[in-house]
């Protein structure tokens, strides 16, 4: 393995690198290819077919399955947020997972309202402004609330820099707002739903109900409660810290003390010489060598 003693943070991208030329070409050469082989089988034969049968899908079944993302999203949201049933780990995962679903959702959501106007079942202007029929413009009040909620999803970061970070959650909460208004514009808009979208619409409510009805009955338990399983998931998640020993100053050598010369008198030991007496001009003193 050329890159197993690497550490991770220094190795190089394995993406595509998209300064290369090279790389750009065959990028768009590949690209240039499907499209035009996609073009080509929907003009003849089976292409054509798949074709029609996806669009007729896509036209009837895109709101249902957008619909169950964003109930699926509704839910995760509320299993993210909740601190007392769910350790840490888990939190994190649903909220990974809650996204994902939110942009499922919105992704089916863009296509079926695409499909809708591309049929001239609803006008341009009609999905963006409920100037329709109630039960399509309710559809129109639903999926704008939706793109906003997604928005300020993605711009979260910015919202938790802000000095009010407050307003995220009012706009995010549009949620529970938005979400029972689509379940009303799928029952009501368009031709009768059949028997099995009817009851998926039901296992929504009930779904994201429990999950809310967990979140609230969570909200008004004490606070010390989420405060310890807080406490008991770090202690899980975390290893224990090492106890590292305390630092002992060392001491420093003490210097000898100086031998005491009997010559001190005299200076010649380097120490201070004694002071002069009053034999010091009588007394020869005696050369040391």
């Amino acid at each position: 393995m050329p890159h197993r003693r690497v550490p991770r943070h220094t190795r190089p991208d394995a993406g595509l690198d998209l300064g290369n030329r090279d790389v750009r070409l065959g990028l768009g050469a590949t690209v240039t290819v499907v499209m035009t082989s996609a073009i080509l089988a929907a003009h003849h034969g089976i292409g054509a077919t798949f074709l029609d049968a996806a669009r007729t899908f896509l036209t009837t079944y895109a709101g249902v399955v957008s619909l169950v993302a964003l109930t699926v999203t509704v839910m995760l949201g509320l299993a993210a947020g909740e601190r007392v049933v769910l350790p840490i780990p888990l939190r994190i995962r649903a909220q990974l997972l809650h996204r994902a679903a939110a942009l499922v959702g919105v992704g089916f959501l863009v296509t079926h309202i695409a499909m809708k106007i591309a049929a001239g079942l609803v006008p341009a202007y009609g999905s963006v402004v409920p100037t329709t029929s109630v039960y399509v413009g309710l559809g129109a009040v639903a999926s704008d609330l939706m793109i906003v909620i997604v928005a300020t999803g993605v711009m979260r970061g910015r919202f938790a820099r802000a000095e009010r970070p407050w307003i995220w959650r009012v706009v995010h909460d549009l949620a529970y707002l938005a979400w029972p208004i689509s379940i009303i514009h799928g029952l009501m808009a368009g031709r009768p739903p059949a028997a099995w979208v009817v009851w998926s619409y039901v296992v929504c409510l009930v779904a994201a109900g429990s999950a809310l009805l967990i979140r609230v009955m969570a909200a008004f338990r004490p606070a010390l409660s989420a405060a310890g399983a807080d406490a008991a998931d770090m202690t899980q998640t975390q290893p224990i810290p090492r106890a590292v020993p305390k630092h002992v100053p060392r001491a420093e050598p003490k210097a000898a003390p100086r031998p005491v010369s009997l010559l001190g008198r005299t200076g010649t030991d380097g120490s201070p010489a004694a002071a002069p007496s009053h034999r010091a001009g009588r007394t020869k003193l005696r050369r040391i060598v």
